[in-house]
């Protein structure tokens, strides 16, 4: 009986000595420049348009009733006419490089009827999807804010974020206003969403406030992260997000989150299409000059 005990004990040491042991070289494959932080959510990974003219690209929105992406370009955050915005089929091939051009350096993006709102440094500026023709351009109140990225509500309320001066605008009578402000809570305030009576944010930390209170609640994360770009919601009451310094994409669940993937090159302002069950994420490595949109299948 303890002699088989023994080869049972024996096997099982054996056993899972070499399923660690394997499980520590398959987390340390690195795949070109990107370090693949295994999970059961990763299938399959794409990359769009590499070498195909995309300069520091930011963020990238689907646009459902027309069947488009839209993906935000420019050199430097600053005033000019540099930046624009690149027009995307649904399968990956670039319909137009500079769709908008002659924008400062446009970010993050909305789509509301039919009009697609990019936040371009100093001022929201609204298009037409159809046409392409620029319809309004909302200047900030607040000069040097840093217009950073853009949410609407399902009854057409806008929001907007602005990084400088750690705030949040709304969008009232055609004009943009101060609707929130907290050097603390909302510093460096990026990435911005809207869901249900919630405004969620993405800066040095991440924020739900509720709208009609204006009640901040810093969400205490299990481990803690910081520094965060884009945020979207994964259809199932979770968040995918992704931050700057750490260059990563996470799954947020709650206050829980997992780091899914990390790279040298930086990951933008995403979109997630549930139906497909896919990320588009905007990527780059400024040093190399490359940039591209990274799809990732889940399972």
């Amino acid at each position: 009986m303890k002699s088989r005990f023994l080869i049972v004990s024996l096997f099982l040491i054996f056993y899972f000595g070499c399923k660690n042991s394997s499980k520590k070289q398959t987390d340390n494959v690195i795949e070109g420049e990107i370090k693949q932080i295994r999970t059961s959510k990763f299938s399959h990974e794409n990359t769009w348009l590499l070498d195909k003219g995309l300069i520091n690209v930011e963020s990238i929105i689907y646009d459902h009733e027309n069947q488009f992406f839209y993906a935000s370009n420019g050199i430097d955050y600053k005033i000019g006419n540099d930046g624009f915005i690149s027009k995307i089929s649904k399968n990956g091939e670039l319909k137009k490089l500079k769709w908008i051009k002659g924008l400062n350096r446009p970010t993050g993006m909305a789509i509301h009827n039919n009009l697609l709102y990019v936040a371009d440094v100093n001022a929201l500026v609204i298009i037409n999807v159809h046409n392409g023709e620029v319809v309004q351009k909302l200047i900030e109140p607040i000069k040097n804010s840093g217009l950073n990225d853009v949410a609407i509500s399902n009854d057409g309320e806008i929001f907007v974020t602005a990084s400088f001066i750690h705030s949040i605008y709304h969008v009232n009578e055609g004009k943009l206003e101060l609707w929130l402000n907290h050097n603390e809570k909302l510093k460096w305030a990026n990435g911005i969403m809207v869901e249900k009576e919630n405004v969620i944010v993405a800066g040095m930390q991440l924020n739900t406030i509720n709208i009609n209170s204006k009640k901040i609640h810093k969400l205490n994360l299990t481990p803690e992260v910081q520094d965060f770009d884009g945020i979207v919601s994964d259809g199932l009451g979770n968040y995918f997000v992704t931050t700057v310094e750490k260059k990563a994409i996470w799954h947020l669940n709650g206050e829980q989150i997992t780091k899914l993937k990390e790279a040298d090159s930086y990951f933008g302002d995403l979109e997630f299409i549930r139906k497909k069950n896919k990320l588009y994420i905007p990527r780059g490595n400024h040093k190399e000059h490359k940039y591209f949109i990274s799809v990732i299948e889940l399972r």
